[in-house]
């Protein structure tokens, strides 16, 4: 199967990508290494906003957060109305390296991940834990929440390293959700060889009893 349009052309079989002589500064094709999701990459750097619009006009993106074109707009008016976010959004990238139903993830030029949210990402505002990936700075502008990760690396990942983290997940005292036994797309590696859980929604309280639990305890813990 191939997407065609009046700037390129992209093979999923193969994650082979062209471009014409009028192309855009980009190219989309489906990256067979994440189980063909769509994937975006640059040949010059672009600001994180100037990216955003990119997917809004985009008309060959239709899928998940990505091809909510109203929500990828609330993104840029949130994003541009406090100077920690209007940060982010001058921030380059170099492409479009995730998404799902809820986030969109950007590789900047210095090797780290933005990710962009629908709300906050954590399960019920659960914190930030051992098995997550390590977050250098977050925060959030309106109903958009963002969060500049460490890049972790995905390539020929075994199965059982799944159940790695799932066992990770369990011994930190909350259920692993949606994550089954060959989604490696799920998890990744850092460049010191520890494996981290990328979606944090597939990690969640056992139940609203123990978020609330949770959250009491912290706050006795931050008065002592």
């Amino acid at each position: 199967m191939q997407i065609n349009n009046k700037v390129y052309t992209t093979k999923e079989n193969t994650g082979q990508k062209t471009k014409s002589s009028t192309a855009k500064n980009y190219v989309l094709y489906r990256d067979t290494s994440r189980c063909d999701m769509l994937a975006m990459d640059y040949d010059r750097p672009v600001t994180l906003k100037r990216a955003l619009y990119n997917i809004r006009d985009e008309k060959n993106i239709k899928e998940g957060i990505i091809g909510d074109k109203n929500l990828i707009e609330r993104f840029i008016l949130d994003l541009q109305k406090n100077p920690q976010s209007q940060k982010i959004l001058k921030r380059k990238v170099v492409k479009l390296a995730g998404y799902g139903s809820s986030a969109a993830a950007f590789e900047t030029v210095d090797g780290k991940i933005i990710k962009i949210t629908n709300g906050n990402h954590m399960p019920l505002n659960r914190p930030l834990t051992t098995f997550d990936v390590p977050v250098f700075k977050k925060g959030k502008s309106g109903k958009t929440h963002f969060y500049l990760e460490e890049k972790l690396y995905q390539h020929s990942m075994p199965f059982l390293w799944v159940e790695e983290v799932k066992s990770m997940i369990k011994k930190a005292g909350y259920a692993p959700t949606d994550l089954f036994e060959f989604d490696t797309h799920q998890i990744g590696i850092s460049k010191n060889g520890k494996l981290y859980l990328l979606d944090a929604e597939c990690a969640k309280y056992k139940s609203i009893f123990h978020a609330i639990w949770d959250k009491v305890k912290r706050n006795i813990l931050k008065r002592i």
